[in-house]
């Protein structure tokens, strides 16, 4: 009789090749359409701030920083109607949904400190959205989701329940974390270039996640979580700083 390694070991090839970075169902346009259905619920559901230093810097920040992703990368900028809005909650987050929607908390607003701080905000989450990793993270849920009915029902053990779910947490673990961490390192080194371009210091990425790092509370594992370590992220931001700053400074010396 196979063990359940054994016969877990096809599955874990198949589902290698549907997660593969850049596998993607959908389409650009589909991109802005899930992007401006869902912001619409954020709009309607969240507390919004129209008004006040902390929104023109969100507005100020997000502009620069957009107008560089579109010279950087036009072919997909140039396709997203960018927006951003400031949400009034004390959680030290942000997001950028499919097609470029965006939202800012008040709470990350004291983490990031100035106008650079925010722009690695601003940065990080822009490429999110020009990787298209919103639909691309869907894509590899519907692939992992029909990679493990195949090949349970192949396997003949899709009436085991508990085997069937610790294939889905093999397949989580072993893909859908590292998948997720990818993009977020991805969107890292992406949105270092877009901020350096709009002319702010990607140097303040490092003190900006030290911050962060300070802040947070326990955090799991790396492996465990669908983000990379804050000292992963800071040394990965350390190592790409010599190819970013000339990138900064010649937007130093088109502004001057």
């Amino acid at each position: 009789m196979r063990t359940l390694l054994s016969r877990l070991a096809p599955l874990a090839l198949a589902l290698a090749g549907a997660a593969c970075q850049g596998t993607n169902m959908y389409t650009v346009q589909d991109d802005v359409a899930m992007g401006a259905a869902a912001f619409d619920e954020v709009k309607a559901s969240e507390n919004l701030i129209y008004s006040g230093p902390q929104y023109e810097q969100v507005q100020r920040v997000t502009e620069r920083v957009v107008d560089a992703a579109i010279e950087l990368d036009p072919e997909i900028s140039n396709l997203f109607a960018w927006e951003v809005v400031l949400i009034d909650n004390a959680e030290m987050n942000a997001f950028c949904l499919p097609g470029g929607k965006m939202a800012v908390y008040t709470g990350i607003l004291p983490v990031a400190g100035n106008d650079d701080g925010l722009a690695v905000v601003i940065g990080h989450e822009i490429a999110h959205a020009t990787r298209r990793h919103g639909t691309q993270r869907v894509t590899q849920g519907v692939l992992t989701e029909i990679g493990i009915e195949i090949f349970t029902e192949a396997a003949e053990f899709s009436t085991d329940q508990e085997e069937r779910e610790l294939a889905t947490i093999l397949a989580e673990v072993g893909l859908g974390l590292p998948f997720s961490r990818d993009h977020e390192l991805e969107a890292d080194r992406v949105g270092l270039f877009y901020m350096a371009a709009a002319g702010y210091d990607p140097r303040e990425a490092v003190g900006f996640w030290q911050r962060m790092s300070a802040g947070g509370t326990g955090a799991p594992p790396e492996w465990l979580s669908t983000h990379p370590s804050d000292v992963t992220r800071i040394q990965k931001i350390q190592a790409l700083l010599p190819e970013v700053m000339p990138v900064y400074q010649a937007a130093q010396i088109s502004d001057s």
